[in-house]
């Protein structure tokens, strides 16, 4: 095979690859990206063995995870005092994107600036060669298309993104949070159930999985928000699989039967609060056990997309559908955190 025909067949592998992951977030480009500090492991220690503690800023961090180097992005406000602890937020990007474009997509900056809380963006992994960096996924339970499984332990992983935060910030413990998009929804479902002692609630959009699906439900009721689009193609509403073959294996159940699945298992009111904002219908399950809720947003004319949020260029190529914008989920989501902090 001539080297000119090797060259096209590896880019048409790329192509190919980036239009069947299951996110919007793949296609990440420079104006994405947020001008970052990388934090090197020898700041943290300041003179004399004291402890170092970093400012309001946007910063980049690379720790090693099962011999793996890990990347995570931060964004702390210009509110950060280091004499408070701060709460902090997890913004999981979809499969086959990364921490930039969910950065951009989310603008859960913005969020964190008014309100005063800490964002941290983590980034999956690759197994591929090319594009390690690229086109990244979580391990949220599934099997591979070919029905192997990632070694990738990704909660494992998280855990130590908390514990290195609080090395590098005030923190408050009782107010670390998870939320997620796509293949990054669906591994805040498995942190709700896995990594319960850290992180006190979560918020899923354009995935969802019910409390009994793929692992056990968490040792205590969770708060649980979940954001979903009827013109959701690749997350289906009514379950079942996307429109494309996804690199994970994806059969989804119906959004109704994941919120009754949550709603059983915290013991909430069978009938909800129901609230309409144009298209986006908010039906909120309370009377829950210690206090939690869970709260369905449905968008009637959203899709595959974050509501409220910025939309990749590609959105229409990927099919990703239309982008809701009666509500702002990052706003939401924060107001629905306050209230479920950890006990």
């Amino acid at each position: 095979m001539r080297l000119g025909t090797i060259i096209s067949v590896i880019l048409l592998s790329v192509v190919v690859l980036s239009v069947v992951a299951c996110s919007a977030s793949r296609f990440s480009k420079k104006k994405f990206r947020v001008a970052v500090t990388m934090i090197e492991v020898k700041d943290e220690v300041g003179e004399k063995g004291t402890s170092f503690q970093y400012g309001p800023g946007d910063y980049e961090r690379k720790i090693s995870v099962q011999q793996r180097n890990r990347l995570y992005e931060i964004h702390v406000p210009s509110s950060y005092d280091k004499k408070k602890p701060f709460p902090l937020v997890l913004v999981f990007h979809g499969g086959g994107g990364d921490q930039g474009t969910i950065r951009f997509e989310s603008q859960m900056d913005r969020t964190a600036n008014r309100e005063g809380f800490i964002v941290v963006y983590p980034a999956g992994t690759n197994k591929r060669l090319l594009l390690k960096n690229r086109l990244l996924l979580w391990n949220d339970g599934r099997p591979y298309k070919d029905g192997s499984y990632s070694n990738v332990d990704d909660v494992q992983y998280v855990r130590e993104v908390l514990d290195d935060m609080q090395r590098l910030f005030k923190i408050d413990t009782k107010k670390i949070f998870a939320c997620g998009y796509s293949n990054g929804a669906q591994f805040s479902y498995r942190l709700a159930k896995q990594l319960s002692d850290k992180i006190a609630a979560i918020a899923a959009i354009a995935g969802q999985r019910p409390a009994d699906d793929f692992f056990p439900p968490p040792p205590r009721p969770m708060a649980i928000m979940q954001f979903a689009g009827k013109k959701d193609t690749i997350g289906p509403y009514n379950g079942g699989k996307p429109h494309f073959t996804a690199e994970l294996q994806t059969s989804l159940k119906p959004v109704t039967e994941t919120i009754k699945s949550w709603v059983d298992f915290n013991g909430c009111s069978e009938k909800p609060e129901v609230k309409r904002t144009g298209k986006a219908v908010m039906e909120r399950y309370s009377n829950c056990k210690d206090n939690v809720e869970v709260v369905l947003w449905t968008l009637e004319d959203g899709g595959h997309t974050w509501p409220g949020g910025n939309v990749v260029p590609a959105a229409e190529k990927l099919g990703l559908g239309p982008i809701n914008r009666d509500i702002f989920a990052s706003d939401i989501i924060w107001e629905f955190f306050k209230r479920h902090p950890l006990k």
